[in-house]
């Protein structure tokens, strides 16, 4: 069979199909949403990701016109109007799934069929009220399959903005999207944002979907420019902060110091080198244990940052540390003590 590729709408993080973006109240999801339109309309980046030109449609249905047109306003910052974003509020009475929606999303598209994007703002303001003794499950089930059947029929992208549960699942942010497990089930791609503090500037952007890659982007709203940007993915982040750690770190500017000092080779115990650092410039206050940890911890680091071997070997007292520099001529040089690397530092 002649199976196409993906079609994506923002590439590798958004494709046509059913899909949702949720996060708790509050949390600027409108203002991704509207961005993201803008982007796709312009054929811009965002996020730092292409995105294929396309018009939009926007269902902005908790709102008048005003909010719409102000936020625009507060994103463009006197850039021209996409000419192929279309906005309708909740002012527009628009139906219900099964009382109108699907003719209002059919005219719409067939008034104008290069609209590749629509976004439901929210979900809950198009959803039917659960019937007389309906599961959860068969609510969503209903209401997804008639959206899902929309996104296929007319091969656009179909995105949802949802609440997520106060409740936190340590186990799966997904699980935190509002309803029952057949949500996750008839999504073709899922976004979730999540803080660590509900105040904080920064966030993580959880990204899945069906045959697509799992991703966590760190991104940031800007209230200068009432846009989400783009910081990094998570390990981008994380690499970033260890790095910081070890170059500030007084445990490795010691080891640098003691390696250096001892012919490219230097051993000792934990306590040898918070000793040491007292006459390196730098003291160590932390206790033992946790200089022993953060060795551990960045050993990828001493390696790919100073070209230092390290090894560890435990013995009945103490682990004893080995640290052997690639730039070294002799590599059978050890020491016994703290005091004979006092001698080599002129102490």
């Amino acid at each position: 069979m002649d199976i196409p590729p993906i079609e994506w709408l923002v590439e590798k993080i958004l494709p046509i199909g059913l899909s949702m973006l949720g996060a708790p109240s509050k949390y600027f999801k409108s203002y991704m949403a509207l961005w993201l339109c803008i982007a796709i309309c312009n054929g811009w980046k965002f996020l730092n990701f292409n995105c294929t030109r396309h018009a939009c449609l926007y269902l902005d249905l908790e709102s008048t016109k005003r909010r719409p047109k102000n936020r625009l306003e507060q994103i463009l910052k006197g850039n021209p109007y996409p000419d192929n974003l279309y906005v309708i509020t909740g002012t527009d009475d628009i139906g219900r799934i099964g009382e109108g929606f699907e003719t209002q999303i059919e005219y719409q598209l067939k008034e104008h069929p290069e609209i590749k994007l629509i976004i439901v703002d929210v979900f809950q303001m198009v959803r039917q009220a659960a019937k007389r003794n309906q599961t959860g499950y068969d609510r969503d089930y209903d209401d997804f399959k008639t959206l899902k059947q929309i996104a296929d029929k007319y091969n656009i992208g179909l995105m949802l903005i949802h609440h997520t549960r106060k409740m936190k699942d340590p186990t799966d942010v997904f699980n935190e999207l509002s309803g029952s497990v057949g949500v996750m089930g008839a999504l073709d791609c899922a976004w979730v944002i999540t803080k660590e503090e509900r105040y904080s500037e920064e966030a993580t952007l959880h990204i899945t979907g069906r045959d697509m890659e799992s991703q966590k982007l760190k991104i940031r709203f800007n209230k200068n420019t009432f846009r989400w940007e783009y910081v990094g993915t998570e390990e981008e982040i994380e690499s970033q902060r260890l790095l910081e750690e070890y170059e500030q770190s007084p445990v490795i500017e010691t080891i640098r110091k003691l390696v250096k000092q001892n012919g490219g080779h230097w051993e000792g115990s934990a306590s040898d080198i918070v000793d040491a650092s007292k006459y390196c410039g730098n003291q160590i206050y932390d206790d033992v244990r946790k200089v022993g940890s953060f060795i551990n911890k960045h050993e990828g680091l001493l390696w790919a940052v100073d070209k230092i071997n390290y090894n560890m070997k435990p013995t009945n007292k103490k682990n004893l540390y080995f640290f052997n520099s690639t730039n070294s001529t002799n590599s059978t040089y050890s020491t016994d003590s703290i005091y004979s690397t006092q001698v080599e530092l002129g102490i």
